[in-house]
Order: structure tokens, then sequence, then C-alpha cells
């Protein structure tokens, strides 16, 4: 056991020399996400900023000139412009020199404040957007003070009409109810990438560097065993990734926070469930990128060979941040996606202890076969000097 040790000293002592390694398991997470999320800040504020005092631009069609036709001409919130019929409306809306398009059809049979009105916008713009809802909210206010002065003028206190009762609506999680969606959806994300991310560069560099380098025959004709020497590597791989895992929970954090989103204080549970189903999903991957780095010939090849696992888990990451459905019991033993989702229900306080099992003895019992396959590899001559 000595000599694993003895390994796993060495390969962190490289690991700490090595100013990639150090960038991407200290500096990338520590910088990358306050920077992200501040940026995000500062551009939606912005955007808000922009579209609040955002002046709609408004092509009307209407029949004739009405009190309507009249308030929309004098509406100072508006840039109002009458145009003949719709589809020249539209033809200008696609053409962008017009936000949205008014429609007013009188309907008479309505009585005299009987209207049919259509909007129409571009749904993938912005101002589009922001547009109609401006819009909707002058017609609104408008109808609603032409209701208010008829019924003074037929001598009818508008407040006797309002319903004796009210409703409130109190958020109970306060201001850090987007923070925390924001954490539990994207924290389990980013921690699994940041493990394979923290992995693959390291665990590329101390198994194909190596054999690139002609150093591996070295180790291989050492006093240590070939067991020895896949479970020194194996460590450090481990210790390097779930570092790179523990800054980068550290920077989104940070970078949540400096999105302008409260957090609360997050459980002491919710953290020790999130170790416990980590760990051995870390495990697991580390040993895959130790098998995948014993057989590729160089680290150009290994780093190939590494992507597809990457974006398997962008894939299932993105899937868990935007998906709807909480899987549970027996589902949570799916390998990466199992794990994702315990944690996601960690973080909102949904998980139930006795489901944790699913997810962690899963990720355990594939980590001890990739293990065992790791060894394996090792002691074939085939697969670590294959041409």
């Amino acid at each position: 056991m000595r000599g694993v040790w003895s390994l796993f000293a060495k390969e962190m002592r490289q690991a700490v020399r090595d100013r990639r390694t150090v960038f991407i398991t200290v500096f990338f997470p520590l910088v990358f996400y306050p920077l992200l999320f501040g940026f995000m800040g500062g551009l939606i504020r912005n955007e808000e900023t922009r579209l609040a005092d955002l002046v709609p631009r408004v092509l009307v069609v209407a029949e004739g000139e009405d009190a309507l036709a009249q308030a929309l001409r004098e509406a100072r919130e508006l840039e109002v412009w009458f145009v003949p019929d719709v589809a020249m409306g539209k033809e200008k809306l696609t053409e962008g020199m017009a936000d949205v398009v008014l429609e007013v059809r009188p309907v008479p049979e309505r009585g005299e404040l009987g209207y049919a009105l259509t909007l129409y916008g571009v749904g993938t713009r912005p101002d589009a957007q922001a547009a109609v809802a401006k819009v909707k909210a002058f017609l609104q206010a408008y109808f609603q003070g032409v209701v208010l002065a008829r019924l003074s003028d037929l001598g009818i206190d508008p407040k006797e009409l309002e319903p004796p009762f009210s409703i409130a609506v109190v958020d109970v999680e306060g201001e850090t109810a987007l923070g925390r969606m924001l954490l539990s959806r994207m924290l389990p994300y980013f921690l699994v990438l940041s493990i394979i991310s923290g992995a693959m560069g390291f665990g590329a560099e101390i198994t194909a560097g190596e054999k690139e380098r002609g150093t591996l025959a070295t180790l291989l004709v050492s006093r240590l065993t070939r067991t020895d020497i896949v479970a020194g590597k194996f460590l450090a791989i481990l210790a390097v990734s779930m570092t790179t895992t523990f800054l980068s929970a550290v920077g989104l954090i940070l970078g949540i926070r400096s999105f302008g989103a409260g957090l609360g204080g997050l459980s002491l549970a919710a953290a020790g469930w999130i170790l416990v189903l980590l760990l051995p999903l870390a495990m697991a991957l580390a040993a895959v990128v130790l098998i995948v780095g014993s057989f590729a010939r160089n680290q150009k090849e290994a780093s190939a060979y590494l992507l597809p696992l990457v974006m398997l888990i962008v894939l299932v990451g993105v899937s868990t941040m935007v998906g709807t459905a909480e899987p549970h019991g027996a589902r949570l033993a799916i390998p990466i996606a199992g794990p994702l989702a315990a944690i996601q229900r960690a973080l909102a306080g949904t998980l139930v202890p006795a489901e944790v099992g699913w997810a962690f003895l899963s990720s355990l019992a594939l980590a001890v076969g990739l293990l065992a396959l790791a060894v394996r590899a090792f002691r074939s001559e085939q697969i670590l000097f294959r041409v």
C-alpha cells in the first residue's frame, strides 16, 4: 500500500506543476462561472431596461375614425401609424418597419364599446413581445377608463362594484426562490461536467501522455504491481476531479449571486447527500478515463475517445435541467442520469433518503467493475503498447 500512496503523491506533484491542470482545476471554475453569470445578469438587466423604455411602433388597421382610433393617435406611449389593410401591415411587420399590427373591427351587436381586436406580432423578436404586451396594457387601460367614466355618468360609484374580498399571493421562499431554482437545475449538471473535465486532461496526461513520453515502461518494471499502479493513478485522477468539482460548485454559487439571485441557506443534509452521490460517480468516471488512457496511443487520441462520453453527459445534463419529470425509486439507478436527478431532488428538498441507495449503489457497482477492467487493461501488454 505504501507504493500506491508514493505513486499517488508523485502524480499529485505532477498535477500541481502542470499549468494546464492547475488552470482547469482551480482558476477556470472560480473565475469563469462568476464572470459568466455576471455577464449574463448584466445583459438581462440591460435588455429589461431597454424593453421597459421601448415605444412600440404600431400599425393600426381601423374602419373609420372613432374614439378608440383617436385615443390611439394621441397615445404618447405608442408610435402609431394607420394602414389600409392587414396584408400591408403584415408585410411591413416582416420587413421590420413595425413591432406590432393592431386590427380594430367594430362589433355593433355588442354595443357602443363592442370591438374585436387582433394583435399581429413576431414571437421570436423580444421587441415584438414587449410591444404586444404594451399595446394590450394600453387597450385594457383605455376600455377600463371608458367603463368607469360611463358608470360615473350613471351616478354609480365604481368603488361600490369592487368585490368585498382580496387575494394575496406570497412566495414562501421570498427572494431566494430564483437562486434556489437555478442552483437545483444547474448545479448537478455542472458538477458532473466538472468531474469529467477535471479527470480528462489530467487522466490522459498520466496515462496516454506517459506512453508518449516513454516513462510508462519505466513505471511498469518497478516494484509496484499493476494493481498498485492502477490504484495510485486512479486516486490521483479522483482527487483532481473532485477538487475541480468542489471549486466549480463554489464558482457556480458565486456566479448565481453575481447574477443577482439570493440562495438562502443550503442545508448540511443536502450537501451531505450530494457528496454521497458524487463520490461513486466520480470514481466511475475516473476509471473510464483510466481505461481510455491506457488504450489510447497518445493524449490526442485519448481526448478523441473521451469526447462521446462528454457529449453524453452534456445531453443527459441538459435533459435534467429542462425536464419537468422527477425520476424516483429504481429509476435513480440509471448511470449518470440517476445521480443527477437525485442531486437535483436533494437541492430541492424532495429526495427520500431510502432512494439514495439506488443511485449510490449503481454508481459504486459501475465504478468497481470499471476499476477491474482498468487493472485488466494494465496487465495486457497488447493494450498498453499497441501500435
